[in-house]
């Protein structure tokens, strides 16, 4: 299963926020480091770019020019190396070292081989005649200077450019320059990270705040559905805005509505058919008895009119007929009774053992037998006696129903204490070696008005099924064509009926 389908829909929008904030942040950061970076290095090539040019302008109002170079530095390349705080060098035009202001400089051949003719070239051939360069542990500018001839030219803060070089000016910079540029680049970096991470946390915040607030009518439609599912009813939801969450509320009611009309219809039409199903059943059910009744009485009839002799006989057979099929109305009328009645119950504490030994008693017949493999004498549940008298006479009257032809009914009844589902039950078993329970029948045994008996209404296993099902209990089966039917009655040591 993927991450996303284990995450709830509120883990999921509150970590899609979390997702977009920070890598909007993130691509923010990334965007300010460049651009930090860029500024603080065009602010250091601009600021060193200025000292070189101050120092050029320096030279142009100060330097007497002499045909010796060399003479013409001496006086003056000290004083420029303390007013502008830089190292300063000074080449001939071919490229020759001439005078440095830092004499220490004067001994390291970085400093004194001559400038290569592709730099000079370089130097002479761009427009502002200065180029950078970067060698061993230094790093600097080269500006070509020019024999100041006009005065005027001392206002203007861009270096002369004339037809008359005199010298190349070399301004050293240390490269710990550009490790101050990294560090002051870095400690900006680190600034803007800590208020990226507070930017973060805040962010989560109002996330939260905000995925409050979205799934907040969520939770009210699931309280709402579960506090209608404990109650049972559908009352409509209430939702004032018209956005999309009472765009969804406006269907929920529309269809809680039409699936209320629709489950009392299906109640109405399910009431109407059991009641239709139950009169086809009485109906039929009386219908039976009356026709032989009917025929009895014309009979008896006919013989009063034709004075017979033998009158006083057929009176008598016809009072014993009559008695007969009221006897089968009865019966009928009790069934019905019975299965109508089913749901009263009167929970009393019953010695289960003693209670079966009297059901047994009653069908005083040896083919019914109590069989005991354990010493439980003293079980008690709470049942109701009329209740497990109907249960067990409406199995052992089916079992015995179900004798093949060629083999003596055996009914056995046992009980055992099981444990199943983690619950402690009483078990009653009874076994029989009938005929069984065809496979067409097995998953109708337990329906009302289900019967494959030529008389009967179909009801007591219905019956059966109710009475265990209110005990909070439960009955199972087992079953073999012409080897025999065992049927697993459970019912719960604790815990009554249903409410």
């Amino acid at each position: 299963m993927s991450i996303k389908k284990k995450l709830t829909l509120s883990q999921q929008i509150f970590l899609s926020m979390i997702a977009l904030i920070s890598f909007a942040l993130l691509i923010v950061a990334i965007l300010n480091v460049i651009q930090i970076k860029n500024e603080t290095i065009a602010y250091n090539n601009d600021r060193l770019a200025r000292k070189d040019r101050a120092v050029a302008k320096t030279i142009e109002a100060i330097i007497i020019y002499e045909d010796n170079i060399k003479d013409s530095f001496l006086p003056i390349i000290h004083n420029l190396h303390h007013i502008h705080k830089l190292t300063i060098n000074i080449y001939d035009l071919n490229g020759k070292f001439i005078i440095s202001s830092d004499s220490l400089l004067g001994n390291k051949k970085v400093i004194t081989k001559n400038i290569p003719d592709s730099i000079i070239n370089s130097l002479t051939s761009s427009i502002s005649k200065k180029i950078e360069y970067e060698k061993g542990e230094f790093f600097g500018t080269y500006r070509m200077i020019y024999h100041n001839n006009k005065a005027y030219n001392l206002s203007s803060s861009i270096p002369i450019i004339n037809e008359y070089p005199f010298c190349i000016l070399d301004v050293v910079y240390d490269k710990s320059t550009k490790e101050d540029v990294l560090i002051k680049t870095k400690q900006q970096i680190e600034k803007f990270i800590k208020i990226y991470i507070l930017l973060i946390i805040v962010s989560i915040a109002f996330a939260y705040f905000l995925l409050k607030q979205i799934t907040s009518p969520l939770r009210s439609i699931a309280r709402h559905l579960a506090r209608a599912k404990s109650e049972k009813t559908n009352t409509p939801l209430r939702w004032t805005v018209k956005d999309e969450i009472g765009q969804l509320i406006e269907e929920y009611n529309n269809l809680m509505y039409e699936l209320e009309k629709r489950t009392q219809a299906l109640v109405k039409s399910e009431k109407e058919g059991a009641w239709k199903n139950m009169a086809k059943q009485i109906a039929h059910e009386i219908k039976n008895p009356l026709t032989p009744m009917r025929l009895s009485v014309q009979h008896i009839e006919r013989s009063l009119q034709i004075k017979d002799g033998n009158f006083d006989t057929k009176l008598n057979q016809f009072s014993q007929s009559m008695i007969n099929q009221i006897d089968t109305l009865a019966r009928i009328a009790n069934s019905f009774s019975d299965f109508a009645n089913v749901n009263k119950q009167k929970l009393e504490k019953v010695n289960i053992e003693k209670e079966l030994l009297n059901i047994i008693n009653l069908f005083n017949i040896n083919s019914v037998l109590y069989k005991k493999n354990k010493d439980l004498s003293g079980l008690e549940i709470d049942v109701d006696k009329s209740h497990l008298t109907r249960v067990i006479n409406n199995l052992v009257n089916n079992s015995l129903q179900a004798a093949r032809k060629q083999a003596a009914i055996r009914i056995i009844i046992q009980i055992d204490l099981v444990n199943k589902l983690n619950l402690e039950y009483c078990l009653i078993k009874i076994s029989d070696n009938g005929t069984g329970i065809s496979k067409s029948a097995q998953d109708k045994i337990f329906e009302p008005n289900f019967t494959t008996k030529n008389s009967g209404m179909g009801l007591g296993l219905a019956m059966v099924k109710k009475i265990i099902d209110d005990l909070n209990g439960f009955i199972e089966y087992q079953t073999q064509i012409n080897i025999g039917t065992q049927f697993y009655i459970y019912i719960p040591i604790k815990g009554g009926s249903k409410k």
